[in-house]
């Protein structure tokens, strides 16, 4: 009986320690530190960022930036390139196109520079005459006048001012210049207002520059004939 009593009470235990708890090698001290059950960490670890797809390494970050700085280069390269073939094709236009010219003393033929240089002292004289707004108006019409008779023809769709101005664009005049000098035209003809002697002065600046530009060009034509 006794022994049957014995095995009832170990049945018992094992049942309400369960069989981890039996077979576990646990320290008889009762100070000493309990090792985790199996699994009692997980949510510490579920935690911790997974690792990254791929680390980057410095000279990963270098090549990157080396690519970047010739693709650059290439660029500009490529835009330099672009422009230079632009200007080429420009100033090959340019030369192709016939240079209308008027017959002068003795039968010589004159370009457009020449011709123009000649009424160079009217224009000065006419604008340092009369009211600014009336002096400005004589120069430039002047100016239109004998870039007409030097053979350029008007384009219908275009004014006279936008005609004369690209024909002289074309012999590398001073865009500041010219642009300055008609802005003081159309001013001068269509304003309401009449302009100062302020105005005069520009207007003489820019027809100076202009009669420079005139003569280097003239002398690269010459060059040329």
């Amino acid at each position: 009986m006794a022994g049957a009593g014995l095995l009832l009470l170990l049945g018992a235990w094992v049942t309400a320690a369960g069989p981890v708890a039996i077979f576990a090698r646990q320290s008889l001290d009762p100070s000493a530190p309990r090792r985790p059950a199996p699994g009692s960490d997980f949510e510490e670890w579920s935690n911790v960022p997974p690792p990254p797809d791929r680390i980057y390494a410095s000279s990963d970050v270098s090549d990157a930036v080396v690519a970047v700085i010739v693709w650059g280069l290439k660029l500009a390269i490529v835009a330099i390139v672009a422009a230079v073939l632009f200007v080429i094709a420009r100033e090959l236009v340019r030369r192709a196109r016939p240079t209308p010219a008027v017959e002068g003393p003795g039968g010589r033929v004159e370009t457009l520079p020449e011709v123009l240089l000649e009424g160079a002292s009217v224009r000065v004289a006419e604008l340092q005459s009369g009211t600014p707004s009336n002096a400005i108006v004589a120069c430039w019409m002047r100016l239109e006048a004998e870039v007409a008779a030097a053979g350029f023809r008007l384009d219908p769709s275009r004014t006279s001012t936008e005609t004369t101005s690209e024909v002289l664009r074309e012999y590398a005049i001073d865009e500041r210049a010219l642009r300055e000098l008609a802005a003081l035209f159309r001013e001068a003809r269509f304003s309401a207002h009449e302009l100062t002697e302020a105005h005069r002065a520009r207007a003489a600046d820019a027809l100076t520059a202009l009669h420079v530009d005139l003569r280097r060009a003239a002398a690269k034509e010459a060059l040329r004939a």
